[in-house]
This record gives structure tokens, C-alpha cells and sequence, in this order.
């Protein structure tokens, strides 16, 4: 049940989406080693567990959210100033990482739904078309269309997701709750979330170069940018770098 202390989420201009990046990378900045750590366990813990036969896809996404609250616990440390060790990654997870799983199922659950309705429009839209390929030459602004509708409701599926594991361990939310409440408070802001994402994405691509050691420095920014903003959005505003 959520709580009627919880504040209602801040609306804040579509600049901010890079503050909380940058402000992310300054916190990344300060324990560095620690962070790279971090970043190198789960990674090697995601392709262990994706390598796995045919639950390994599911399992390493239900893991996300787990892997996320860990995150974002350490940068919560982190800001109040406090050494982070080679292991919160996993102890702070301990009261949490049940809600965690269950809500990386709940948000699998969203984007099966939402593709198979998506399935279903294409086919009684297109129909028979579909199999010979011929679909886009038969109608290519509908198809942009749905296109265009299919990324918008991957979009409003991803703001529901955001700010929920956040949520659920720092003010000890239950996944659905928080998911509604994630996709309310990304709803005022999609536009400084869609900057964020944008920047993230281009960081993303030149993190892969070279041979993907970027992805080190990347994922810890990339998940403390996910603690700025709830805390920016959903907390006390902005925080001051120190």
C-alpha cells in the first residue's frame, strides 16, 4: 500500500536530465575503484547468468532491478559521505531483493503484454502481408506509425520501471505501487527523462569503444544517474555536489 507521506514528484525542466548525469559522474569520481569494482561484478555476474540455457535471458532481466537497488544503496551511502566496501553491492540487498525480483517480473510481464498487443494490431492490420514481406510497401506511414507507437510505449514502459527500484529501497515500496508511482513521477518529466536517455545511449555507444572498457565507467554512471534522479524528482531536489 503506499504511503500518504510519500511526496508527490517534482516536475523539473528538461535540462535536468543531463545535471543528473553529470551529477552521477562527479559521485562515480570520487570512488572510483570501488565503482569499477562494482560495474566488473555485475557484469560478469549478467553474462554468467544470460549464458545459462534457455531461462538465462529471463533470469538476467528479472536481476536487473536487484542489481539496480544495489546501486542505487551505494550511491545513497556514497553521498552521505560514507566509505563505500567491495561488498554493499550485495549486504545492503539483503531486506530488499525479494521486492526487487518481483518487480523485474512485473516489468517483464509489461513489455510481454505490451508486444504481444502490438502482435495483435500488426496482424489485423496486415494480416497475410506480413508473411511476404510486403507489409511496409503496402502502407509505410502506417507502418512508421506503428513504429512510432511501439517506441512510445516502450518509452512510457520504461518510465514506470525507473525510479521504481529506487522506491522500493529507499522508502521500502512494494513493486506495483512503485511502478505507478515511477510511471507518474516520469510522466511530468518524460521530456528531461528522454534527454537523459538520449545522452545515456550516445555515452553507451562510445563506452563500447574500445572493446567495451568504456562500459565500466558507464554502468556505475548510468545507475547512480537513476539515484540522481529519483532524488532530484521523487526526493529533496537537486543534490549539491560536495
Amino acid at each position: 500500500m503506499e504511503s500518504l507521506s510519500i511526496p508527490v514528484p517534482h516536475k523539473v525542466p528538461f535540462r535536468q536530465g543531463g545535471v543528473w548525469i553529470q551529477q552521477a559522474f562527479f559521485l562515480v569520481r570520487e570512488q572510483p575503484l570501488t565503482w569499477l569494482l562494482f560495474a566488473a561484478m555485475y557484469g560478469m555476474i549478467q553474462l554468467t547468468v544470460a549464458a545459462l540455457p534457455v531461462v538465462g535471458q529471463f533470469l538476467s532481466m528479472v536481476s536487473v532491478p536487484v542489481f539496480a537497488g544495489g546501486f542505487v544503496l551505494a550511491a545513497a551511502k556514497a553521498m552521505r559521505g560514507e566509505q563505500l566496501r567491495p561488498l554493499d553491492l550485495f549486504l545492503m540487498l539483503k531486506p530488499h531483493w525479494q521486492r526487487l525480483v518481483m518487480l523485474g517480473i512485473a516489468y517483464f510481464g509489461l513489455l510481454v503484454l505490451l508486444l504481444m498487443m502490438m502482435a495483435v494490431l500488426l496482424l489485423l492490420l496486415f494480416g497475410d502481408t506480413l508473411q511476404t514481406g510486403q507489409a511496409f510497401e503496402r502502407s509505410p506511414v502506417l507502418m512508421l506509425l506503428l513504429t512510432l507507437l511501439m517506441g512510445g510505449s516502450l518509452f512510457v514502459a520504461s518510465l514506470s520501471y525507473w525510479f521504481a527500484p529506487a522506491e522500493i529501497v529507499l522508502r521500502e515500496g512494494e513493486p506495483l505501487p512503485a511502478m505507478r508511482y515511477s510511471a507518474r513521477a516520469g510522466m511530468a518529466n518524460w521530456g528531461a527523462m528522454l534527454y537523459c536517455g538520449l545522452i545515456l545511449a550516445v555515452l553507451f555507444g562510445l563506452a563500447l569503444l574500445p572493446f567495451g572498457l568504456g562500459l565500466l565507467l558507464w554502468l556505475p554512471v548510468m545507475f547512480v544517474t537513476v539515484f540522481m534522479a529519483w532524488h532530484d524528482v521523487c526526493g529533496e531536489g537537486m543534490p549539491r555536489h560536495r
